[in-house]
């Protein structure tokens, strides 16, 4: 890596939202039972995504329900649903960056 990525790259662990949801991501590591949700949450996910892609209706409806159920869950922890508000930011901030850096070197070199 070159030094601008190396700085780019520290600017954004700098950032609070960054900074904040590294300490949830920990507090969720150490939690069982929200960590034991978390996986059950991601299985259902998978479940669901392939009984879409097989055009599983009923299949779906059921696992929909569930995922539903889990998520329900997973946001009577009060940190959890800062958690997922985060991840939502930062991953729309590093897409915007990230079109912004094509943009900037697509305009450079057709310049």
């Amino acid at each position: 890596m070159n030094n601008r990525s190396e700085l780019l790259i520290s600017e954004i662990r700098k950032m609070p939202e960054v900074i904040r949801l590294k300490e949830l991501e920990s507090y969720i590591d150490n939690n069982e039972e929200i960590k034991k949700l978390f996986i059950e949450l991601k299985q259902k996910q998978q479940q669901l995504i392939n009984a879409k892609h097989y055009n599983q209706i009923n299949q779906c409806s059921i696992y929909t329900d569930e995922y539903n159920m889990i998520m329900e869950k997973l946001l009577n922890f009060p940190f959890v649903e800062e958690y997922f508000e985060l991840v939502d930011f930062i991953n729309t901030f590093l897409t915007n960056m990230c079109k912004n850096i094509e943009n900037a070197l697509d305009y450079a070199v057709n310049k």
